[in-house]
């Protein structure tokens, strides 16, 4: 007896693991120049930053008044400050605040951005003229000197850091966002669901939303490389997270008088400073060329 063929009907697609559906996306990004060694220096941030407990040699707050200036060394790679401490070990530490600095401020700026985007875009008469020229009031600040007033207002913490850095983002994002709204609401799509009845808010929620968050995510990543920035400014003026917390800005403060003598305490701290934003800004670049319908077809 022969036995019965399974029937494969003609046509039908190749069944591939909905799993490996975020690779093609991934593997347009890691096409753009650049794009594979910044992603790949952000991840080593991320794994230092959540590793640090494990993986520090040292505990960045003991101090040892024998090491003072020690220069790098097998035991201390990256030397040692002016209380012996290791700056390996608040390099490590330092990149946990970098971060949820960067993610907290960007979270809430994207956050409020948006809404107010989407809200002023959509509804536009007099609430789009008033939202709009609040953002353009913040704009007129530059973003550190009103960060820096609104850490005089709110006082020198984690969380007032945050918010001062997320509230100088709120404008961009929402400008960028209101741009995409008033195209989007013209969409055939959107009439439609207004002529079968369906809430504003529905609209807005269900059909604008997903329609403008490819350049929010652009600016997002842009805006991770500035947190990062102003946070250490912020701290190098000794306005931003207060000591002994270690931060890659206040070791630049405390470094700054010590140039000369050690200046592996000024280079470690500012590399890092450098290629983190260095590497966000590629990034989003590379994610712009991604997400654009326009220049996908070149990668």
């Amino acid at each position: 007896m022969s036995e019965e063929a399974t029937p494969i009907a003609v046509g039908a697609p190749p069944l591939r693991p909905l799993a490996l559906g975020w690779l093609q996306p991934l593997g347009r990004l890691l096409r753009v120049r650049l794009a594979g060694p910044a992603l790949g220096f952000i991840l080593l941030v991320v794994a230092v930053a959540l590793l640090a407990p494990v993986v520090s040699p040292y505990d960045p707050l003991a101090q040892d008044a024998d090491l003072s200036l020690h220069p790098p060394s097998l035991a201390h790679p990256f030397g040692t400050d002016q209380l012996g401490r290791d700056v390996l070990a608040r390099m490590l530490y330092g990149a946990r605040v970098a971060l949820a600095v960067s993610l907290g401020a960007v979270s809430f700026g994207v956050a409020l951005g948006l809404t107010l985007g989407i809200v002023s875009g959509y509804v536009r008469g007099v609430l789009d003229e008033v939202l709009m020229r609040m953002m353009d009031a913040i704009v007129a600040f530059p973003g550190l000197i009103l960060a820096l007033a609104l850490m005089a207002a709110l006082g020198p913490d984690l969380r007032n850091v945050i918010i001062a850095i997320g509230v100088a983002n709120v404008p961009w994002v929402a400008r960028v966002v209101r741009s995409q709204t008033l195209s989007v609401r013209e969409r055939d799509y959107i009439l439609a669901a207004r002529s079968m009845g369906a809430h504003h808010g529905r609209i807005m929620l269900r059909h604008v939303f997903p329609n403008v968050l490819a350049p929010v995510i652009v600016q997002s990543t842009l805006g991770m490389g500035y947190a990062v920035l102003a946070e250490a400014g912020l701290s190098f003026l000794g306005v931003g997270v207060q000591p002994p917390t270690p931060t890659w800005g206040g070791m630049l403060r405390f470094a700054f008088g010590l140039l000369h003598q050690a200046p592996w305490l000024s280079l470690v701290p500012g590399a890092a400073i450098f290629l983190l934003v260095l590497s966000f800004n590629i990034l989003g670049d590379a994610l712009r060329d991604v997400l654009d319908p326009r220049l996908r077809g070149s990668l």
